[in-house]
């Protein structure tokens, strides 16, 4: 068995510190905006931007850019900057990782129609 570390693989950290800096911004952006619509979005289009990215095991971009929105509300309201949390706001912000499994899988596809249309299986 050959133990040689392929350029693909040196560079899966890199995407792993790229879907927290994405979780991070999407979880600030939950705090600043007050807007959970537009944190979806961010949160979506995150996962999706890496679903297509690195296409295999879709979830685990899901996880790494909706569990740090929670973390920031949290870290935010300890910090005072964030006054009116209740516990629908905790768990909005807890389901905002609902629409990152659709951008994620969603990339994991559309990679994978991409893969097999244009680039014949490649």
């Amino acid at each position: 068995m050959d133990s040689t570390i392929t350029p693909r693989e040196t560079k899966r950290p890199l995407f792993y510190v790229l879907a927290v800096i994405f979780g991070l911004a999407c979880g600030v952006l939950h705090v600043v905006v007050h807007d959970p619509l537009l944190t979806s979005l961010g949160v979506l289009s995150s996962s999706m931007i890496l679903g297509v990215s690195r296409p295999v095991s879709p979830w685990r971009w899901t996880l790494l850019v909706g569990i740090p929105v929670p973390l920031v509300l949290a870290a935010a309201t300890l910090s005072n900057y964030y006054d009116d949390i209740t516990r629908s706001t905790v768990a909005g912000s807890i389901l905002i990782i609902l629409p990152g499994f659709a951008g994620a899988y969603g990339g994991s596809f559309l990679r994978g129609f991409i893969n097999n249309v244009f680039l014949e299986g490649k």
